[in-house]
Formats: C-alpha cells, structure tokens, sequence
C-alpha cells in the first residue's frame, strides 16, 4: 500500500495501464523511496502489522511515531491501554500531503446461506447510519458509514480520532476492487519487503 501511495506521489498512480502495474522508473524510484524509510527503522519493523505496531506505541516507551499504518480508533479510547495514541493526516512528501491507499474490508452474506431474508436484514440493520454512529462505534467497531466519522461522541470518546482521519481517508488512492486482485497483492507485497530489507534488486521485484 505505501508503494502505491508513493507512486501517486511520484506522479503515476498504478494500474492506470493493462499490461504494467506502474513503469519501471516510477517503481524504482517509491521502492528507494521505502528503502530509505527503511534502513532508519528497527529491523523488528518487518514482522509487524499495524496492530503489533500499535501495541508497541501504546504499552511501551521504544517507539513514538509511525508515518504509516491503517487507523484503529481503539487506541485513542480511554481505558484501551494506558497509553493514548494520536491519529492525524498522512505526511508530507516533496511539499505535498501523500495520498494514503484507501482499501478495507466489506460485510457480505454468504450464498449457501439458509437463511437469506435474516442476513440481508441483519447487514441492512449493522450498515444503517444510526447503528453506524452509534452502538456499532460505542462498541469498538469501526464504522464504514460517514455520519458515524462525523458524529461529535464518537470523536469525544476517541480524542477526534475520525475527524482527524477522515481527510486522508476523502484524499486517498483507491486500491483496485476487482475479483482476485487480493490475491495479487498478498503475492507482489513479499517481493517490496524484501526488497526494503536488503534482499532483492529493484528491476526483479518488479518484473515479477
């Protein structure tokens, strides 16, 4: 996801073509781009995810700041762990705010489901703005719906976690949403993160 957002960054969003993820100069130069990141982080950095990461800032004194990494507004909530986090927007990058890589995950219904009419109610009732704003966010969930970012309790609780987030979120990249495509990123993630640990060349990580 970085690597997409500093290729949007560099002037050329990916899969804007058929044949190529994005041209080989524009991928050479975000994969230096995280290299460089990289080398200043402690190696431990690659065996986490953002949640580890957040666990690390909020119950310890070894980290303080981390540029990059997906937003769980449990953290900014009182009596989480002792330790408040802060979210905000994403940095700068050559004078301009980057723009994150938006993904997420979807709530669906099952087809071999028995009990059709149940779910469909169930989703619609979970999806709903009022749920959305209020019991769905008071009970620790993050809400996919606007009204529950823009709601002033729930930025109250969370120390204006969504109000400080929402514009990365309206300013972002959208990743691609076709079928298979996550099966393409779990794949082609292995090569940039190898590439940032020292154990790749550049040219090879993006042919394959």
């Amino acid at each position: 996801m970085n690597f997409y957002m500093l290729c949007v960054a560099l002037g050329e969003p990916p899969f804007a073509q058929k044949e190529t993820v994005v041209s080989r100069a524009t991928g050479r130069c975000a994969l230096q781009c995280l290299r460089e990141l990289a080398v200043l982080c402690s190696p431990r950095m690659f065996s986490m995810n953002p949640i580890a990461v957040y666990e690390a800032l909020s119950c310890a004194d070894d980290f303080a700041y981390c540029p990059f990494a997906y937003g769980y507004s449990n953290y900014s909530r009182r009596g989480y762990h002792a330790k408040l986090l802060t979210f905000g927007n994403v940095p700068e990058f050559a004078g301009k705010l980057l723009r994150s890589t938006l993904g997420g995950t979807g709530l669906s219904i099952s087809a071999r489901t028995q009990h059709r009419d149940l779910a469909v109610a169930y989703a619609k009732f979970v999806a709903s703005p009022e749920i959305q704003k209020t019991i769905y966010t008071a009970s620790g969930g993050q809400p996919g719906h606007r009204t529950a970012w823009l709601d002033a309790e729930n930025n109250r609780a969370t120390g204006e976690y969504f109000t400080r987030t929402l514009p990365t979120l309206d300013h972002a990249y959208l990743r691609p949403r076709y079928n298979g495509y996550l099966h393409f990123q779990d794949r082609a993630g292995d090569g940039v993160r190898a590439f940032m640990m020292g154990e790749a060349q550049a040219n090879a990580v993006l042919e394959k």
